[in-house]
């Protein structure tokens, strides 16, 4: 799964942050529906003849649309979801998930892989030396809970140096060994 994620980003990631997730999608050939009083955060459905839908709930604050958005592209890219079938997708304001059930997990994780890919997270901590998770979570449009869950599955320590205000960067990974 986690090469999976790395292949999805070395495709179609342009290397800048935030990740453009709405271009990933594209690239894939996922369509992205917005509406109004969706009852969910997003409904996933695959048709018969394989073409995957995204319906995302447009009253979502950005941060919490590009979550749902890369979760619902991770069931896609890991075939949670059988053609013909539909799927809603629950994920409340404080994005708690039931990890009791396996591709929920899965999805999660391919989608903070997404979000957060591990060079540019990296280079916002060794090299912007970013000093705390606010500040990650405002340069990758993600909540800071996920930047501690992120950080501490690579291993990463944030420093106590001064923060610098940063939007978004872009890094170059052509000469950098993998």
């Amino acid at each position: 799964m986690a090469l999976l994620a790395e292949g999805i980003l070395k495709l179609h990631w342009d290397q800048t942050v935030p990740v453009n997730v709405a271009h990933i999608l594209k690239q894939m050939g996922v369509r992205l529906q917005l509406q109004n009083n969706l009852a969910y955060s997003a409904l996933l459905s695959i048709s018969s003849d394989n073409q995957p839908r995204i319906v995302l709930n447009q009253q979502l604050p950005n941060v919490h649309q590009r979550y749902v958005v890369a979760h619902a592209l991770a069931h896609v890219a890991l075939h949670h979801l059988r053609p013909g079938r539909e799927q809603p997708i629950h994920i409340g304001s404080d994005f708690r998930l039931d990890f009791s059930q396996h591709h929920t997990a899965e999805a999660n994780d391919f989608a903070l892989r997404l979000l957060m890919p591990e060079p540019a997270l990296r280079f916002a901590v060794e090299d912007m030396q970013a000093r705390n998770e606010n500040e990650i979570a405002s340069v990758f449009a993600v909540p800071p809970l996920f930047v501690k869950q992120r950080l501490s599955e690579l291993g990463l320590a944030l420093s106590r140096a001064p923060s610098r205000r940063r939007h978004g960067f872009t890094i170059d990974l052509d000469g950098v060994n993998h």
